[in-house]
């Protein structure tokens, strides 16, 4: 039997990679002798983040940037040393749409969310009528909720901003991040800093404005003259899993190793986890990175209290179809980031990234890259379509949307089959319960997206946090030497 202890992470995305390489780090900073093992179901890592190199075009399949607001992505870039190779937004081009009536109508200046900062721009626009703006610019008079419970987020919007800013903004915004159904979604895990300032503050609207007025607004701190809200890297976002796995030793990981089952040798003290071939790997400490459900379903019958409790938490399935066009054949400006889609459009569409104006060098000059979402809570019947007919489908509505008058010069297809995890109300509540559950259990580990965090710094950030947990786990349990 291995005498070094041995960590087996499961799941090669960005939270494996990132769980991985804090170990390395921690092994040598701890001078500690254990074993690492990234196991990975596929022939690649990364999951969901894929960039791809195409006649002068740049392709993202998964996430195409992340924030900059939350520390973790930028400290994981400085220490791996591809500080240099982040890029920001385009200047001119920040902006974005919301689909209204076939017609793309621009966010009013100075929007944040889901609140109007000024009121006169947000007045003059033609976002919602004119009952429906008042309603909104109200939210500075509406009275706080006392109850600190968890709500829906369309209740808080609906309660706080009125149903038209719901149906016209807020289901929209959050379907572009969640691709839910905001009825579903709880506002303490998906935006707990909206439910904050309505309580400081009793308005969230003046506590935005009182923490601009401060410099104290964290977006404002982390932006400066280095850092757009929104990064991402010259060469397309698998710099960062690449660089990743780069650091990680070879030998510690495995890659076409899909595990099918988990169980835990309770005379031996250590975890058995039994691969797609009937294979027996042995470890001291088990790591999930997968999303909740696939983590049940790894117990076959044991574990039945964490398995129902992980079963609750779930997910929505989105496709990406990258197209490419002369930029002479689109009748639309183009003039920011991209648009949502409001569910009363009844569009293919859940949003759509104008890639190319987002950031620099995505498209050779005189073309454009644009990157449509399908799919989502509301759009199963489209996620579902053969792949040629989800293609034409994104490709008519864009065209229509955007006065496109020829075919694409290219397209590309990628589906990512229940990778949107549901933070649904109660989530939190639901997280306790979890954590209680597996603390029952010895040494298996729960990190991802299905937890505390849907973005790539909020899944880096948990990620290095049980690599630290892991290392005085094994510390304080006496199976794990320090190197002479």
């Amino acid at each position: 039997m291995n005498t070094v202890p041995r960590v087996a992470i499961l799941g090669g995305g960005i939270s494996g990679l990132a769980l991985a390489h804090r170990l390395c780090e921690l092994k040598i900073e701890s001078k500690l002798s254990f074993e690492i093992l990234l196991l990975e179901a596929s022939s690649r890592l990364g999951g969901t983040i894929e960039s791809e190199k195409r006649d002068g075009f740049l392709l993202e399949g998964g996430p195409d940037s992340f924030i900059s607001v939350k520390p973790a992505a930028l400290n994981l870039c400085k220490r791996l040393g591809i500080e240099q190779e982040l890029i920001g937004t385009q200047e001119k081009n920040r902006g974005s749409f919301i689909v209204k009536g076939k017609r793309l109508i621009p966010l009013p200046g100075n929007f944040y969310m889901i609140a109007p900062m000024d009121a006169v721009a947000f007045l003059q626009s033609d976002l919602l009528s004119i009952p429906g703006k008042l309603r909104a610019i109200c939210e500075t008079v509406i009275p706080p909720r006392k109850n600190d419970s968890d709500e829906s987020v369309a209740s808080f919007i609906r309660r706080r901003f009125g149903s038209e800013m719901l149906e016209r903004v807020g289901q929209p915004m959050f379907a572009g991040v969640y691709t839910g159904d905001p009825e579903e979604l709880g506002i303490l895990a998906t935006m707990p800093r909206f439910r904050m300032l309505e309580k400081k503050y009793g308005s969230v609207i003046r506590g935005l404005r009182s923490d601009l007025k401060n410099k104290k607004d964290a977006f404002n701190a982390a932006r400066g003259p280095r850092y757009s809200l929104f990064m991402s890297f010259k060469d397309g976002m698998e710099t960062l899993t690449k660089k990743l796995s780069q650091k990680i030793p070879a030998a510690s990981i495995r890659l076409d190793s899909r595990i099918k089952k988990l169980s835990y040798d309770e005379p031996h003290g250590r975890w058995q986890l039994t691969d797609s071939l009937e294979g027996k790997i042995d470890a001291d400490i088990v790591v999930s990175t997968l999303p909740a459900q696939v983590t049940a379903s790894l117990f076959e019958g044991t574990q039945n209290a964490l398995c129902e409790l992980l079963n609750k938490i779930s997910c929505e399935s989105v496709a990406t179809v990258n197209f490419g066009y002369r930029r002479s054949d689109i009748g639309h400006a183009l003039n920011g980031f991209g648009f949502v889609v409001p569910k009363v459009e009844n569009n293919s569409l859940i949003a759509c990234s104008f890639s190319s104006e987002k950031f620099e060098n995505r498209a050779p000059k005189d073309f454009v890259l644009l990157r449509a979402f399908a799919g989502g809570v509301f759009g199963k019947n489209y996620f579902n379509l053969q792949d040629t007919e989800l293609v034409q489908t994104a490709e008519k509505d864009l065209a229509e949307l955007l006065k496109i008058r020829s075919r694409p010069v290219f397209s590309s297809l990628k589906r990512y089959p229940d990778s949107m995890i549901q933070y649904c109300v109660g989530h939190l509540d639901l997280l306790l319960k979890i954590d209680n559950e597996n603390n029952k259990l010895k040494n298996l580990f729960l990190t991802g997206s299905s937890y505390r965090g849907v973005g790539i710094p909020d899944c880096i950030e948990d990620a290095e946090r049980q690599a630290e947990k892991i290392c005085e786990q094994l510390i304080s349990s006496n199976r794990c030497e320090a190197k002479s």
